[in-house]
């Protein structure tokens, strides 16, 4: 899987273990990351066992593979020399959507759409920097006309490509076309397990039946596929999550991906959307059972892998977010811009990003942390323009 001076890492694995090994002088320097990587695997429910590689989850690339040694390697260097480097990288610059959600975290700025050039020169400078997952995202990345070729321009020796959406477009033939073009996975978002419900939350009549279709249609055409939700108080307490777990199996979709409400952009004082821990507690305790049991999709939780014990806050240390502004934010959830691609290259904003002391340590996220909150997030005035710049808030 690894080979470098010094330490030699490979897989071992069956249909119900997974383990990482490693030989060699690096080896106990480095035994922290194996550690780590095998906190994950443990009674973990990977998708698929082939006989040359694991596809453990829809958010980690193949294992072996280009992406998974240079995620592998950047991980050798967060402990060895401290440097991180924008693994993750979301596109969240499509202006345009099909749906009209209560809770959206578009940016409607007055600058025109980024060019196909201009986002593949952003693929470019973030692969360049060590991105493993490129993740074409909010609005609908579908309604792009380009989306086939941008998937294409992302170097699936180097990344994998992923789409976000909220599945009212991905048809058959679409599905078909991305996984051609060299797309990794679908994530496709549900609100609720109840049509009515997921309905009005996207704004749009029809919409439950066509996401789900939508997923369907990206597990004939061979992609991964991830419902994916965003979990409240209410969705937990009434049951709805397991809800959503069931509709997974019959979907046949590969993950149901679990991600806490975080009250952000528009909606930051609306903190009523958080979990407790006994909410938390209920998500790890259904995460753990779901990937000990054989059949059925597996389950990505947020709240295990930003965990302290584990990877903590991805945001501004492992994860890069860009705006349709051009503004570069440490990732989807935190309104704050340390820069602008039009303006600056991604490397300048990236260095002034990691300065921030708030990334520096280990911690849960950041955007659910009340520390952090007040006094960062409740002091952007209610009339400012997002993203606020880093500068205003210093």
């Amino acid at each position: 899987m690894y080979k470098a001076k010094g330490i030699e890492i490979w897989l071992e694995a069956t249909e119900h273990h997974i383990e990482l090994k490693s030989s060699g002088p690096l080896s106990l320097p480095c035994a922290p990351i194996i550690r780590h990587v095998n906190s994950m695997l443990q009674n973990e429910k990977p998708i698929e066992v082939k006989d040359d590689s694991v596809i453990l989850t829809t958010w980690l690339p193949p294992i072996p593979s280009g992406p998974f040694r240079r995620a592998l390697k950047a991980e050798i260097d967060i402990l060895l020399r401290r440097k991180y480097v924008p693994q993750a990288v979301s596109i969240n610059a499509f202006k345009r959507c099909s749906c009209r959600c209560a809770h959206c975290n578009m940016v409607q700025s007055p600058d025109e759409e980024f060019t196909t050039g201009e986002l593949k020169d952003f693929i470019d400078q973030v692969i360049g920097l060590g991105a493993i997952s490129i993740g074409f995202a909010e609005g609908d990345p579908l309604l792009r006309e380009d989306l086939i070729e941008l998937v294409e321009h992302v170097e699936g020796e180097k990344a994998i490509a992923s789409i976000f959406t909220p599945g009212i477009l991905l048809t058959e033939e679409k599905a078909a076309e991305l996984k051609s073009a060299g797309l990794y996975a679908a994530i496709v978002g549900l609100r609720s397990p109840i049509p009515a419900e997921h309905d009005a939350a996207r704004g749009v009549k029809g919409a439950f039946e066509k996401a789900t279709q939508s997923m369907k249609n990206a597990v004939k055409a061979g992609l991964y596929v991830s419902m994916h939700t965003h979990a409240n108080p209410s969705l937990i307490e009434s049951g709805k999550l397991g809800g959503l777990y069931d509709l997974a199996t019959q979907l046949g979709v590969h993950e149901l991906t679990v991600w806490e409400g975080i009250p952000t952009w528009g909606y930051m004082s609306n903190e009523g959307m958080m979990l407790n821990e006994t909410h938390r507690k209920h998500i790890l305790d259904m995460y753990r059972r779901v990937n000990s049991t054989l059949g059925g999709p597996r389950m990505f939780s947020m709240t295990f892998f930003e965990s302290p014990n584990l990877f903590g806050c991805m945001a501004g240390r492992r994860w890069l977010n860009l705006v349709d502004s051009g503004d570069l934010t440490p990732c989807t959830y935190m309104p704050i811009s340390f820069g602008n691609i039009r303006e600056e290259r991604v490397k300048d904003i990236w260095g002034r990003m990691r300065k921030f002391p708030e990334f520096k340590c280990k911690r849960s996220c950041l955007m659910l942390d009340p520390e952090f909150r007040s006094k960062y997030i409740k002091k952007i005035p209610k009339s400012e323009t997002l993203p606020i710049h880093i500068e205003k808030l210093d």
